[in-house]
């Protein structure tokens, strides 16, 4: 299992992963998961149905569920079905799991959710590996505002709490995160904006030089890693 966290000069230009990977990309309200799925997959942020790009990559954001369910449900104020879009989310997430590689937008601060994600791969022999893009509760509040949805002031907190408790644990880890996180890559918001490219590569490629001879090939995370100039 892999932990990397850049030091601070270092820059992470990329990121190649298995094939058959469940990435998710997690961090609290206004972190900017959903710009950083725009910028590497062509998201346009509209979208109602799940991503399917060139390179066989699905791309899930709970904005898509929450469009998708908004003309049925815009007379209803948004908390009281905030619950069909974390219900929907996950199901498409499942149906996803069919032998392609996964991007999934989600916070990453619900144990359940991370838990029942974990099963989800394991049934479907998944790998999981998580992008954790850390901000501060100014950049998050900062990106709301930017974006033009805010969350309350005490779901934040609530958020704010559980990712440094997460974050925390995660410094032992990628299994901190779900037990069976085969990857951890901790970016801050700086870090991933910088963040030019998501690749995924066949499992049956031969092995990376950087793998260690004590790990399958097939778990490894290649990182391109470079100094600024």
């Amino acid at each position: 299992m892999l932990t990397y966290v850049p030091t601070k000069d270092a820059l992470v230009r990329g990121a190649v992963y298995p094939r058959r990977s469940l990435v998710l990309v997690t961090g609290v309200p206004g972190a900017g998961k959903s710009t950083l799925l725009r910028r590497l997959f062509g998201l346009r942020g509209d979208e109602e149905r799940t991503v399917l790009t060139a390179d066989g990559v699905r791309v899930i954001d709970s904005l898509q569920s929450r469009y998708q369910l908004r003309p049925l449900l815009r007379l209803v104020p948004y908390p009281l079905w905030r619950w069909v879009v974390h219900v929907l989310h996950l199901a498409r997430v499942a149906a996803a799991l069919r032998g392609g590689p996964v991007v999934v937008h989600d916070c990453g601060t619900r144990r359940p959710v991370r838990m029942l994600l974990a099963l989800l791969c394991r049934l479907r022999r998944y790998e999981v590996h998580v992008l954790m893009i850390d901000a501060t509760p100014q950049e998050a509040l900062t990106g709301q505002n930017a974006r033009g949805r805010r969350v309350t002031e005490r779901s934040q907190r609530m958020h704010s709490r559980r990712w440094r408790e997460l974050r925390a644990a995660t410094r032992h880890g990628p299994a901190a995160f779900t037990p069976s996180a085969r990857s951890l890559l901790a970016l801050d918001r700086r870090r991933a904006r910088e963040l030019a490219w998501m690749r995924f590569r066949p499992c049956a490629d031969p092995p990376c030089p950087q793998h260690s001879a004590t790990e399958s090939p097939s778990t490894q995370v290649e990182l391109v890693i470079s100094d600024p100039p």
